[in-house]
């Protein structure tokens, strides 16, 4: 009796469960590739970060430091490249942070209006108004071994008090 069960089984339980490994095996490596794009989304957000923040660290140590003044010597519109010892430069995990700037002499504008300075700055600067130096800071970090980089810029206006101004006690 035994023997005739054998005959009977035509191996459905066999079908099933090869479907279901089937399925199985598909949805782990889907998994697995969502699971890649996902950490090279966060990669590449964390590098965006990374040049971010040295862009902007490049930024204000350029504006903090004495390339203000040199620039002014320089003719309007021509750069002065800041050397790359003054500037941040960081090992990082994949690779390292490196950065580049550069100051313009724009040349002389009319300041806005500004509040508790002791002149007139509503007067034409021929009239004895408030005259501004203005310069532009360019500034660039790269992350090297990808690639991610930053390009930011700053202005600075430096008020310039007029030449028949005096100073009184």
């Amino acid at each position: 009796m035994k023997h005739k069960l054998y005959k009977k089984q035509q191996g459905a339980v066999l079908l099933w469960a090869l479907a279901i490994l089937l399925v199985l095996t598909m949805l782990s490596i889907s998994s697995v590739k969502v699971s890649n794009v996902n950490t090279r989304i966060a990669g590449n957000s964390m590098a965006s970060m990374m040049v971010f923040q040295g862009v902007e660290s490049t930024l204000t140590k350029t504006a903090n430091t004495n390339y203000i003044h040199q620039a002014a010597i320089n003719t309007p519109g021509r750069n002065k490249a800041v050397p790359s010892t003054d500037l941040p430069s960081e090992a990082v995990s994949g690779g390292s942070l490196t950065s580049s700037a550069s100051v313009a002499y724009v040349g002389y504008a009319p300041c806005p209006a500004v509040n508790g300075i002791a002149m007139s700055t509503n007067a034409s600067p021929s009239a004895g108004g408030v005259t501004c130096q203005i310069y532009q800071v360019d500034a660039e970090s790269r992350l090297s071994g990808t690639g991610a980089k930053a390009k930011h810029l700053l202005g600075i206006a430096k008020i310039v008090p007029p030449t028949n101004a005096t100073l009184s006690n």
